[in-house]
């Protein structure tokens, strides 16, 4: 039986193309001296006596859906009465800071700060695992050393103590592990991003 399964896919691999058999018109009856192990599909399948291609263009309002269908551009930046707004946003400074490096915004004109938690050490005491709490930064653009150094020394000032900081410049990331994300939001503001 194994033997004839390998002969039918074989047969299969020199059968005729697909296109062949979708097509609308009925197959070809087998001739006599035609031998059923060539082309095993052609007399598999039922003879087609009919096809079915007709088909019905229905008028229809795509407005609703297409209010539903995600922006194709991205939303100018909102224009409020007065800044800050009631949770805090400010739009960036227009021209943009004179700086050596640039934080760009997220689509949703928010600061690119993520926050992400990681098992730190073992406690010896609980024989559990401290977690600790990184604030990445993203989208840092130009001089990612100096970026990291001005916000280092305005998080140390704010803190009175040292912060750790991780810097990726191909990605153009910065983590940070010692401060909260509010602070590094208030630092772009600062800055004008």
């Amino acid at each position: 039986m194994l033997r004839g399964l390998n002969f039918v896919a074989r047969g299969c691999r020199q059968g005729p193309s697909m296109a062949r058999l979708s097509s609308t018109t009925a197959p070809e009856t087998p001739s006599v001296e035609e031998k059923p192990w060539e082309n095993p599909w052609k007399h598999a399948l039922p003879k087609q006596e009919k096809t079915f291609t007709d088909y019905e263009e229905l008028k229809l309002d795509f407005s609703v859906v297409e209010s539903l269908l995600p922006k194709e551009i991205i939303p100018e930046v909102p224009q409020h009465e007065s800044y800050p707004t009631a949770s805090g946003w400010r739009p960036p400074l227009d021209p943009p800071p004179a700086l050596p490096y640039y934080v760009r915004r997220t689509r949703e004109h928010v600061f690119p700060l993520y926050l992400e938690r990681k098992r730190d050490m073992l406690n010896e005491t609980t024989l559990d695992f401290d977690y600790v709490e990184l604030v990445t930064v993203k989208h840092v653009e130009g001089d990612v050393f100096a970026f990291e150094a001005d916000l280092r020394s305005f998080l140390e000032k704010e803190l009175g103590q040292p912060v750790a900081t991780h810097i990726d410049e191909m990605k153009g990331r910065i983590r940070v592990k010692g401060a909260d994300r509010s602070l590094l939001e208030r630092f772009l503001f600062e800055k004008g991003f």
